[in-house]
């Protein structure tokens, strides 16, 4: 009898283990598939592209920071609109960080379309002098610029969206 015993513990064993795994597994393996499956609801989603078209200087405030109004355009190369919630920005100039900024009024991008986001900004004053002491070396009439940006999409599954764009800006388009 002793050893009757013994094998029906192992059997028993085997149907409670699998019983309460079960849910376990499921639980665990639940958000890799709705991960999975999302991912494949848009395979074809493409980054929208962010340009710099304007970085426009403006005029001293009392609180004697350094202001821009930057002039960005958002180019959506996908077939659904783009809701955006936030942006977070950084500007190089001449290699240097002069200008790190968030908004969150931010319009709407139609399916394959493009808008305008301008943007005021405050300037970092070290990064400023650097950029400066760069420029009055180079002595051209571009500055070389690199913008980081990180997009917010409302209601959406998919993460921030970052984009990285290098160029240059005419030096003298704001001058009289």
């Amino acid at each position: 009898m002793l050893g009757r015993k013994s094998d029906r513990t192992p059997g028993r064993a085997r149907r409670i283990i699998p019983r309460l795994l079960t849910p376990w597994v499921v639980l665990l393996l639940l958000p890799l598939m709705l991960i999975q499956g999302c991912a494949s609801l848009s395979p074809s989603f493409e980054k929208p592209d962010v340009q710099v078209t304007a970085v426009e200087p403006l005029p001293n405030n009392h609180s004697g920071d350094l202001r821009f109004r930057i002039h960005l355009r958002v180019f959506n190369p996908n077939d659904s609109a783009l809701a955006l919630s936030g942006l977070y920005y950084t500007l190089k100039l001449a290699g240097h960080k002069v200008i790190t900024g968030t908004s969150n009024n931010l319009p709407v991008i139609p399916a394959y379309g493009q808008e305008a986001i301008v943007v005021d900004a405050s300037a970092n004053l070290m990064g400023s002098i650097m950029a400066m002491t760069e420029l009055v070396r180079l002595q051209g009439n571009t500055v070389p610029y690199e913008l980081e940006a990180k997009l917010g999409l409302q209601k959406s599954i998919l993460p921030a969206i970052r984009v990285s764009k290098r160029g240059e800006l005419r030096l003298n388009q704001y001058q009289n």
